[in-house]
């Protein structure tokens, strides 16, 4: 059977046939690269618990085009991990199932698409320029410790369902953007790769590596023990569970910015930027490190109003340094409306919040208008703003390019017309 196959398949590359051809597996048989390479766009049908092993003798079998359909119990699969496939496009729909699966774009256009069924053994690989969708089905069964997807080299995936066991390593400027679907262990990210999560859920441990990591947190939930050692943290949705951090043993500190959504208890801010003006925070968030004085994290907070032990602070465009422990109270209305408080304990007490004494912590308004910092808005302020610009002080940057030039009078105008 699969001697006659192939002879059909020959005779029609041999007779040039303009229309792309399909193979039906079974009762047809998978040929090899020059199959496809005599016939552009042909289309694959797998079924039926028969497979395909596309293991080129280069490591990378080019399918010129292709489109390939797993379906109904059928397989496919390498005999080697180090083997590649690209120029295709790869569906996994009911029932399929795929074993040791790369895809890399060198050459043409990669695409991969997990509808339903399954991928097993070592799990998925995306490289190069891939684009992958995952709307259901599940990415895993691979070994301990190993993850379940990796995304690298500018490939890129989404994911609306279905469920990826383990973690998933997202690097080297690869892309991942999760709107539904669960990842069972963490989300790791290395390098240039950024990540956007909108919906769904991921697992425990999931960290940011490097100075061009970037996490995008809109909607859907992070596991507890996220780690931001380096790069970018931007939450304005969704939640993070209990014990996350910023912290970083050397090199470039991490940045969090925080302008909404919420984070879990035991929130540990001790190396790089905490930045927050929205949202919500558990108990016993822990600013600066309990060895030595806590110094090396700045936690700036921007809000509408603001009291420190019942007492209202005047809040100022320009950041105002809270020096003040011993166990008073700072609680703050964000600029979503939403309320925080801190205890700020120098020392460590069960259940409450802890800030160190070399931790710096400010606080300011959201009203750049407002230059002489008295909480309202009046001619006064333009005179304020005069003297900002003639002293080049910070209160004078009112456009926010981190500058002191004409340009930030029309600003001031603006601002001052907004309101605060």
């Amino acid at each position: 059977m699969a001697r006659k196959a192939l002879t059909a398949l020959a005779l029609l590359a041999a007779a040039g046939s303009a229309q792309a051809q399909t193979i039906n597996i079974p009762p047809d048989s998978f040929p090899g690269e020059a199959y496809f390479d005599a016939n552009p766009g042909a289309t694959v049908n797998v079924c039926c618990v028969d497979g395909i092993v596309p293991d080129a003798d280069d490591g990378v079998f080019t399918f010129n085009g292709a489109t390939v359909n797993i379906n109904d119990d059928g397989e496919s699969g390498f005999f080697t991990i180090d083997s590649f496939i690209e120029d295709v496009v790869y569906n996994i729909n009911d029932g399929g199932k795929v074993i040791r699966t790369k895809f890399v774009a060198g050459t043409g256009s990669t695409s991969f698409n997990l509808f339903a069924g399954g991928l097993a053994r070592s799990g998925l690989w995306l490289q190069g320029n891939t684009v992958g969708t995952i709307t259901g089905g599940d990415v895993g069964l691979v070994a301990s410790g190993q993850a379940a997807m990796i995304i690298e080299d500018d490939a890129s995936c989404t994911m609306s369902g279905g469920d990826i066991d383990t973690f998933i390593l997202v690097q080297d400027n690869g892309t991942f953007e999760q709107s539904g679907g669960t990842i069972d262990g963490g989300i790791q990210i290395n390098d240039d790769a950024e990540v956007t999560v909108s919906g769904g859920s991921s697992g425990n441990n999931g960290f940011t590596r490097d100075i061009g990591s970037v996490l995008n947190v809109t909607g859907g939930t992070i596991g507890r023990d996220f780690v931001a050692e380096k790069g970018t943290v931007n939450l304005s949705g969704g939640a993070f569970g209990v014990n996350c951090a910023i912290l970083n043993s050397s090199g470039v500190n991490p940045v969090w910015n925080m302008t909404g959504g919420a984070i879990g208890s035991d929130f540990r801010a001790y190396d790089g930027t905490f930045n927050l003006s929205g949202g919500l925070v558990g108990a016993g968030f822990r600013l600066g490190t309990p060895t030595g004085d806590g110094s090396g994290v700045t936690m700036n907070i921007t809000a509408k109003s603001a009291t420190l032990d019942g007492a209202s602070l005047t809040l100022s465009p320009i950041e105002t340094v809270i020096t003040a422990r011993g166990g008073l109270t700072l609680t703050c209305v964000l600029l979503d409306d939403s309320v925080v408080s801190f205890e700020l304990n120098e020392t460590f007490v069960v259940g409450e919040d802890r800030f160190r004494t070399g931790a710096v912590l400010t606080i300011k308004s959201d009203c750049a208008a407002d230059t002489n910092g008295d909480g309202m808005l009046s001619p006064t302020d333009f005179s304020a703003w005069i003297d900002a610009y003639n002293s080049n002080s910070a209160a004078c940057d009112q456009n926010g390019d981190g500058e002191c030039t004409p340009t930030d009078f029309s600003a001031w105008i603006t601002n001052y017309n907004a309101g605060c």
